[in-house]
């Protein structure tokens, strides 16, 4: 049992490195990056290329809702990191405030807090291509094979929220929360998925 749980822990050790290594990475890219945004004043794909339109929405709790909070939470910190080859976008949600009684309601999404709606498009090649996306203030990584066609391509994500409770009662199936965190991205239409996803915490 002791070498199971050091496996475990080692295991555990090793994808919060290798989360914390993508997004130092893509975080690097994003600062150098010099490629155009592709917009809706651009001009359909060229031959031989794809529009890749990327979304998530996910929501946090408002800022300083806890003593220690280095995540950004409610503010506009809160960003979500896209990269597929030499691309990528560093991407600011449009923010909603919102409000709600989450007593006795089992949606992870019930209660006070900010809403963020992500959107952003990548130009890219025909072909296979593994697209990456990070949200630095939870620690979590998505890396997902893509298969980019002529046009017009999409890629939902959406978020896993962290349980409630650390401490829940044996047999009784935990509560997910935004208030908690994203514990992972998945994305709604997964296709042929490279690698799932990795947490620091």
């Amino acid at each position: 049992m002791k070498k199971i749980s050091m496996l475990v822990l080692s295991f555990v050790l090793f994808v919060g490195c290798a989360s914390t290594e993508t997004i130092r990475r893509l975080e690097f890219q994003a600062g150098q990056n010099v490629s155009p945004l592709v917009g809706q004043g651009n001009q359909p794909a060229p031959a031989g290329f794809g529009d890749l339109q990327v979304s998530l929405t996910v929501k946090t709790r408002k800022p300083n809702s806890v003593v220690i909070d280095t995540t950004g939470y409610g503010t506009d910190r809160y960003q979500l990191l896209v990269g597929a080859g030499d691309q990528v976008r560093r991407v600011s949600g449009d923010m909603a405030v919102e409000t709600g009684v989450h007593r006795g309601s089992s949606d992870p999404e019930i209660g006070n807090g900010v809403r963020y709606r992500f959107a952003t498009t990548l130009r890219l090649p025909v072909g296979m291509h593994r697209v990456t996306a990070a949200l630095p203030g939870d620690g979590v990584v998505l890396e997902q094979l893509v298969e980019i066609k002529q046009g017009s391509n999409k890629l939902e994500l959406k978020p896993v929220y962290r349980m409630k409770s650390k401490h829940r009662r044996i047999g009784f199936p935990g509560q997910r929360t935004y208030y908690e965190g994203v514990k992972e991205l998945v994305a709604v239409d997964p296709g042929r998925c490279l690698q799932g996803t990795a947490s620091l915490r």
